[in-house]
């Protein structure tokens, strides 16, 4: 058994945990894996030998992000590039992160190093002219959404569909009396949960204005519990000093662990949920919630020509429809927070409502095993042969069909609406 020696690049906290779930289901099949690259904690922990903390130094919000940080950016990208050429990997894998990857991703190409993305570039969203630029170096595309699927074969590009990997993450194993007794919470009263981010200027400008937004809604609903929920990508005390600069009236409890944080959300009855994937998380939960995001007007201006699909949150753009209000830019507000809370909270219909299309969300996704699913692709490319205990054809293996027509999709995922929309708030470079 030769050793398997792999590239791996993930800029972001979501793409740090996917990538580490991929690797260890990588090493379950194929044992002898070097793995080397940019990361975080979370790659770290599965054996990647980690070059740069990508996560904790460079999860970069918008232009002026990367205006900001282009000499450190650069300097990654050099030295990366000088690793590729030095010792020539078997293949380098990329997990989202468009920006930097996709520059990466020529370079490897250029040194004849295979390249495998996992989690493609929302394409579908904005950028759309880098599927030419994605068709050529990429040499296995591996989604996430079954919609993505005619994209990339209509370029001619050797795709796999393999369902989303949060499936994979997300696990229950408390129940609501055991999880609220963990923290000190009453399960008699109401719990609204506060979800601002991986990145620290996200948690550093949304945090309080969620936090603003709690005092208000708190006033006219005094019986509501608040927990913050943390990602661990943010140090604890940096969340205890935005919520003790507010002066709150009241407690808010901050969660961090993975298992915490999972079973907490899946029993609050509403959230308050920063753009990205913590709402496709809040969808697969079940949980009612309002989608948040604000970027600095340059961005903003720059966004708004490039996105070219009506919302901006996950669950609405797997539903096809606003099933999930989204507070954007201007309308982020203490104020719209509460008034938007409030609709929900103190309505059943509407609040059912909301429950029921999440569910219909969270059946459209699929089941587990993305992550298994995405190891035995890239192992199947490289031609590796490796001990699997589980048919290729296991019951919970998405179909790879191609998107549904447009008289199946009410019932199926839709394909994006190429409509100009809002922006990709959480797709930046």
């Amino acid at each position: 058994m030769r050793e398997l020696h792999l590239f791996i690049i993930a800029g972001e906290n979501s793409g740090d945990i996917h990538g580490s779930n991929m690797l260890r289901a990588m090493r379950a099949l194929y044992p002898r894996i070097r793995a080397v690259g940019l990361g975080g904690p979370k790659l770290e922990e599965a054996g990647m030998k980690l070059r740069t903390n990508m996560v904790k130094n460079l999860a970069i919000i918008g232009i002026v992000g990367v205006l900001r940080n282009f000499l450190t950016i650069r300097r990654i990208f050099l030295d990366t590039e000088e690793y590729l050429r030095n010792h020539r990997p078997d293949a380098i894998i990329l997990i989202d992160y468009a920006g930097f990857n996709i520059r990466m991703a020529e370079r490897a190409k250029r040194l004849g190093i295979p390249v495998v993305w996992y989690i493609s570039p929302q394409i579908w969203a904005w950028h759309k002219e880098r599927i030419h630029t994605l068709a050529r170096v990429v040499d296995l595309m591996i989604v996430i959404f079954p919609f993505e699927v005619s994209l990339y074969r209509t370029k001619d590009v050797d795709v796999v569909h393999v369902g989303h990997p949060l499936f994979d993450l997300i696990r229950i194993d408390q129940t609501k009396e055991e999880v609220y007794a963990e923290f000190g919470l009453d399960t008699k009263r109401p719990l609204i949960t506060l979800v601002p981010g991986s990145r620290k200027r996200e948690v550093t400008d949304f945090l309080s204005i969620m936090l603003q937004g709690a005092r208000r809604y708190w006033e006219k609903h005094p019986s509501t519990q608040f927990a913050v929920i943390k990602a661990s990508s943010i140090d604890d005390d940096m969340i205890y000093k935005i919520i003790d600069k507010e002066e709150l009236p009241f407690d808010v409890k901050v969660i961090g662990r993975d298992r915490q944080r999972f079973n907490l959300r899946q029993f609050a009855d509403f959230s308050w949920v920063k753009s990205g994937t913590s709402t496709l998380e809040a969808a697969l939960l079940g949980a009612p919630h309002l989608i948040v995001y604000k970027v600095n007007f340059l961005t903003w201006v720059i966004a708004k020509q490039l996105f070219t699909i009506s919302y901006i949150g996950l669950p609405n753009i797997v539903a096809g429809s606003t099933i999930v209000p989204e507070l954007l830019q201007d309308e982020f507000t203490p104020l719209n927070l509460a008034d938007q809370t409030a609709f929900y909270m103190d309505r059943k219909e509407e609040y059912q409502r909301m429950v029921n299309d999440l569910r219909k969300v969270k059946e459209k996704l699929g089941g587990p095993g993305a992550s298994k699913r995405a190891a035995r692709a890239i192992l199947d490319m490289l031609g590796i042969k490796y001990q699997d205990s589980e048919s290729e054809e296991d019951a919970t293996a998405p179909a790879e069909t191609g998107p549904p027509s447009r008289a199946e999709e009410s019932d199926a995922f839709p394909l994006p609406a190429s409509t100009t929309g809002k922006y990709p708030w959480n797709n930046t470079p």
